[in-house]
């Protein structure tokens, strides 16, 4: 049986520092269950973080890297202008995540790119 689940965070308003964790603490439930999974990422236009969302971020992810790595089937942020498509679609960033990677600019390319993931994902079982 070929299962994998969708994690969808949508980023808007004012993100606090609990926001940021809560949605950590669902990738790592995702994580801790052994259960693969694609994630779909977006920020509204105007969005702001917690002066210390990439510090939280970045130490979750080097305590989980091996385990997202293994279980993250493909990573797709949707940008909202082209300017943050071209910040976010970086050779650099494509590495730092080591997972499959795309940035597209709406959610019906980001569902695109899903689908062919999951084509190749069942093919690959």
């Amino acid at each position: 049986m070929f299962e994998v689940a969708l994690v969808d965070a949508v980023f808007h308003g004012e993100v606090a520092t609990a926001e940021i964790r809560d949605w950590l603490s669902h990738v790592e439930t995702l994580l801790l269950r052994r259960q693969d999974f694609l994630f779909m990422a977006s920020t509204a236009e105007g969005a702001t973080f917690s002066k210390d969302y990439r510090a939280v971020q970045a130490q979750w992810y080097r305590q989980h890297k091996a385990a997202f790595h293994q279980h993250c089937r493909g990573l797709v942020r949707i940008a909202h202008s082209a300017q943050e498509q071209a910040r976010l679609d970086t050779p650099a960033l494509h590495a730092a995540w080591g997972v499959p990677y795309a940035v597209v600019t709406d959610r019906a390319g980001a569902y695109e790119w899903l689908v062919q993931r999951m084509e190749c994902l069942h093919d690959q079982t």
